[in-house]
């Protein structure tokens, strides 16, 4: 996997333009049939023009590469149903997989494929794509060595009030940054990749605990809930999220860096708010961040609070320069705006605040929180 197409531009295709340089392949191109097709994906992303254009033709998009990464199961998820119907985007995932299947590319999917009727289709077809779930065979090993996975599924449960009760008695050296929002697709993994970029910079050793389904791609731990649930089962995912933290440390790092997933705040969905406050409790954070909108005092308020409970309270509030309205569009909110805001919620919230792509300075303030934090703790 040396030369690589994308499908489609969505977010997590945008993530991996925009930090193409933490990558061992090279993106050619992207391929998308309803969104800025001939434009330059960079210049989409970031204002910086890339060379990599964006084609609503497989055949353009797919010319020069050895490998297509598919950033989507090809069925509808995330409220993109309209779209998917309207553009018949299963149809055309299908025939995109197999011009690139009939043609020798090797097909990868980032997302577990669950859907039955995307199986029976690709058993049907002797369609084979490769879901790559990066370097965790050594993680596993070490989390049932530490936690167990004998017994039967009552004998598991019960086990799991020893287990968290090692999982906080064990010190943990490693500085841990936790990076939260008032809601979803708002700039987590960006101001995670920038920090974790800032950090190597200035030499600092650092791990990114990516929780997007790419970390393979960027050599870091990935956490994606989907692609765990194909291998394990919902109650051991603490579990692995303290292997990687303490991998993570015997590894020589100084800090890790995890970006929740979704928004922090709770939703109609009881499992997947149980999950999300898992997450939150065995990351354990000594520092939080949390990434809000422009309209959103009210869930700003709620996030503080849930956090200050669970956790920590924020050292700082980051606000995004867009955020998407819908699926594959963005709004896009200019500098005086965002400084005008700034202060609006230094003012109404008492707490530090910086625009996403000031990594430079949010770095600072970690390492100046975590020294007198380091400080006050040898006072004692």
């Amino acid at each position: 996997m040396k030369k690589v197409a994308l499908y489609p531009f969505n977010k997590i295709t945008q993530g991996l333009i925009r930090f193409r340089d933490l990558l061992d392949v090279e993106i050619v191109s992207v391929i998308d049939f309803v969104f800025q097709a001939g434009c330059d994906a960079g210049e989409f992303v970031d204002g910086t023009l890339s060379d990599i254009f964006i084609y609503a033709s497989q055949e353009e998009g797919l010319a020069g590469v050895d490998t297509l990464i598919l950033n989507d199961p090809g069925t509808s998820f995330g409220g993109n149903k309209g779209i998917f119907d309207e553009n018949d985007l299963t149809g055309l995932w299908r025939k995109l997989v197999t011009y690139a299947v009939l043609r020798g590319i090797r097909v990868i999917s980032v997302h577990d494929i669950y859907d039955q009727d995307t199986l029976s289709w690709m058993k049907e077809n002797q369609i084979k794509i490769e879901v790559i779930h990066g370097s965790r065979d050594n993680l596993f090993k070490d989390m049932d060595a530490r936690y167990g996975t004998e017994g039967s599924n009552t004998e598991r449960y019960l086990k799991q009030f020893e287990n968290e009760a090692l999982m906080f008695s064990i010190p943990k050296k490693i500085k841990r940054i936790g990076i939260f929002a008032t809601r979803g697709c708002i700039g987590k993994f960006t101001l995670q990749m920038k920090l974790f970029k800032e950090f190597k910079k200035n030499d600092i050793p650092v791990t990114a605990f990516i929780t997007e389904p790419t970390g393979f791609l960027f050599g870091q731990p990935e956490g994606d809930i989907f692609k765990f649930l194909a291998q394990r089962p919902l109650e051991q995912y603490p579990y692995y999220i303290d292997t990687i933290v303490d991998h993570s440390e015997r590894n020589g790092n100084e800090w890790i860096i995890m970006a929740g997933q979704s928004s922090i705040l709770p939703t109609s969905n009881i499992a997947f708010n149980s999950l999300r406050f898992a997450m939150l409790k065995s990351f354990n954070p000594d520092h939080v961040l949390l990434i809000v909108g422009f309209n959103d005092d009210e869930q700003i308020r709620d996030a503080i609070e849930i956090l200050r409970i669970y956790s920590k309270r924020p050292i700082s509030l980051l606000l995004p320069d867009k955020i998407e309205s819908s699926y594959g569009q963005y709004e896009a909110y200019p500098y005086e705006r965002r400084i005008a805001r700034k202060v609006e919620l230094q003012q109404k919230f008492l707490i530090h605040v910086d625009l996403i792509e000031e990594a430079a300075d949010v770095m600072n303030l970690l390492l100046e929180t975590e020294n007198a934090s380091s400080i006050a703790g040898r006072g004692k």
